[in-house]
Order: structure tokens, then C-alpha cells, then sequence
């Protein structure tokens, strides 16, 4: 039997369907901006679930139960995050306590510039009443204030929330992922239970992949800049591994902030060598390593990569950007199972054609 031929749209109806498209899109984005506090911690908790959703199977094959196998992940997931947050912690609030320090010596750097920079001294100035906030002082690092712990206290409720959020919704996930696909298959003919675990199981191997070329990565970051004598070199490469998971915006930030401390720490040519240095790894490793050990069937088109990357850092900051890519991964795996289609499915589908 024919299907009815559908009917052309004409050039009014097209604009205001595309109209509405646009009107909609727009409308998600501000939703999803203003409902951050708990969009963001719950899309962190489902991509989370989908790279580690493999190693609940696995468990669960060993004959453990779903919520067992649940927990088990979740703590897991909680261990590692808490570990990370305890390794970069200390780094990051002697940062944050030398940072006026930082500031005056690298204002003592530039003036070695000042025959080839005619206009450091005003910046060096504009920064002096940046930090003094207009007051002189002889001091300028007393000048600085520094959070206090009310400040930190009264934070303590919203981000309390979305742990919560992010712990119950990563729970949960992984307790009924199994009902979750099964029930997406159903509403779409066109997308299979096998083909979302397929894209499941291609998310993780990407990330965990990533994870270990940028874990090599920082190793060796850290490596080489402790044989140049920079100060803190094991803090730098747990930075170098942790900015990689951003690509691109991640490699240029960092190189920009160890530009700013090879003028703080060395003296002469030395100054460049640390972000020098730093690039050229980069470039190694983005141009043979990981296309080589990722494969291209996981490529993604960089310039998609890129307005992910720049859309989620602008709507939901760092961990945006973190999120951007295993999300970016995972849809064009469910993309290319929706387009290609999975051949039983395809026989049904045609089978009832004809019998209707």
C-alpha cells in the first residue's frame, strides 16, 4: 500500500515553522541559563552516568544486585571527585593567598621591558589602584581582601543543593538506566536499546581514553617543568591534565598562565621557556597522540567541538566546558544510529508499512 504523498510546504509555512525553531531554541537557552543551579549539577550527574555506566554493567555481571551496583559506582565517582577536589585544593588557596604577591612581582618583571613597552608603566599603575583600590599603601598585598569564611558559610546551602541534585539524579540513572532506554526505544522506532548502550559504551572508552592521554600528559608536563626548576611543578601538571579535558580554550589558557609565571619565576630567555615548552607538548599531543590512540571513528568536526565548547562555557562556566564534549560525543553517536538504523528495526518498520 502507497503512503499518501506528504504535502510541499509553501514559503509562508516554512518561515514561520523556522520561526518558531528559533523562537524555541532561544527559549530552551534562557531556561536553561536561569534554571542552572539545578540543570547544571543534573547534566554533570547524567553524563557522569553514561562514562561510568559500563563498569555498572560489569559489576553487575559479577552477579551484584542494580542498587549494589549503583552505590558502588556512585561512591566510586564521589571518591574520585573528592580526591581531585583534595590534591588541587591546597595549589589553589596558595594561589589565591600569593596572588597580590604574584601581581607585585610581576610588575618588578615588566620593568625590565619598559625600554620596548613604552605604556607598562601605566598598566603597572592602573594595576597599583586596581589592588589599593585608589589608596596608597605600603603594603599592597594588605590591600587585597581575601574571602572570609561567612562569605564561604553562606554559600554552603546552594552548592549543599546541588550535590544533592547531582548525587540523587546519578543514583538513580544508573539504578533504572536500563527502563529509561528501554522506554526511549519504544516512543522512537528509530532508535534502538542496543544502539543507545552502544553509544554508552563509545562515550566511556572516549572518555577514559582522554582521561589517561591527559593523565600521561600532566605527567610529563610536570616532568619537564621540575627539570626547568619551576616552583610547584607536580601542581602544574594536575593543572596541564585538568585544563585538557577543555579543549583548545583550556591549552590557551593555561599557556597564557604560565607565560605570566615564567616572568615571575626566571630571568632572561628562561622566561618564554615554560609556556613554550608547554604549547609544543600541546601540539604533540593534540596533533598525533590522541587522533592516533581515539581513533576517527570518535573524531568529531572541530569546529562543532569549538561552539559546544564556547556555547557551554558561556552558559554554564568550567564545568561546562567539561561537560561539552562527552555530551558532543554522545549525541553524535545517537546521531549516527538514528541515521544508519538498526537492520531488525528497519525489517519491522517495513513490514508494517506494507501491511497497512
Amino acid at each position: 500500500m502507497k503512503l499518501p504523498k506528504t504535502p510541499s510546504l509553501s514559503i509562508g509555512d516554512r518561515t514561520t515553522r523556522a520561526a518558531i525553531w528559533v523562537l524555541g531554541a532561544c527559549a530552551l537557552v534562557w531556561l536553561m541559563q536561569m534554571a542552572q543551579q539545578i540543570l547544571l549539577p543534573a547534566v554533570f550527574a547524567l553524563v557522569v552516568g553514561v562514562v561510568f555506566a559500563p563498569l555498572a554493567d560489569r559489576i553487575d555481571r559479577l552477579g551484584a544486585s542494580r542498587v549494589v551496583c549503583s552505590i558502588a559506582v556512585m561512591f566510586l565517582v564521589l571518591a574520585t571527585l573528592s580526591a581531585g577536589i583534595l590534591i588541587f585544593y591546597p595549589v589553589a588557596s596558595e594561589f589565591a593567598s600569593r596572588l597580590p604577591l604574584m601581581w607585585i612581582e610581576l610588575q618588578d618583571a615588566l620593568v625590565g621591558l619598559k625600554s620596548t613597552m613604552e605604556s607598562v608603566e601605566d598598566v603597572q599603575n592602573e594595576v597599583a589602584e586596581t589592588l589599593n583600590n585608589g589608596e596608597e599603601s605600603e603594603d599592597p598585598a594588605a590591600a587585597v581582601e581575601l574571602p572570609t569564611v561567612g562569605v564561604l558559610i553562606a554559600y554552603l546551602p546552594a552548592v549543599g543543593a546541588q550535590i544533592m541534585v547531582f548525587v540523587g539524579i546519578l543514583y538513580f540513572f544508573l539504578l533504572t538506566r536500563a527502563d529509561l532506554y528501554e522506554f526511549v526505544a519504544k516512543m522512537n522506532n528509530a532508535i534502538s536499546y542496543r544502539a543507545l548502550c552502544k553509544a554508552e559504551g563509545e562515550v566511556s572508552h572516549y572518555f577514559f581514553t582522554v582521561t589517561t592521554i591527559n593523565g600521561s600528559f600532566g605527567a610529563l608536563v610536570a616532568l619537564m617543568l621540575m627539570i626547568l626548576g619551576m616552583p610547584n611543578a607536580v601542581y602544574w601538571g594536575f593543572a596541564a591534565f585538568l585544563v585538557n579535558f577543555v579543549l583548545y580554550l583550556g591549552p590557551i589558557f593555561f599557556a597564557f598562565t604560565l607565560l605570566i609565571a615564567g616572568l615571575i619565576v626566571f630571568d632572561g630567555p628562561l622566561t618564554m621557556a615554560p609556556a613554550a615548552l608547554y604549547l609544543s607538548m600541546n601540539m604533540i599531543e593534540g596533533q598525533f597522540v590522541t587522533p592516533s590512540l581515539v581513533g576517527h571513528q570518535m573524531s568529531v568536526n572541530p569546529l562543532l567541538v569549538f561552539i559546544s565548547l564556547v556555547f557551554f562555557l558561556w552558559l554554564w562556566g568550567p564545568l561546562g566546558g567539561i561537560i561539552a564534549i562527552p555530551f558532543l560525543v554522545w549525541a553524535r553517536q545517537v546521531n549516527r544510529a538514528l541515521a544508519a538504523g538498526e537492520p531488525e528495526e528497519r525489517k519491522i518498520i517495513e513490514d508494517s508499512s506494507r501491511s497497512a
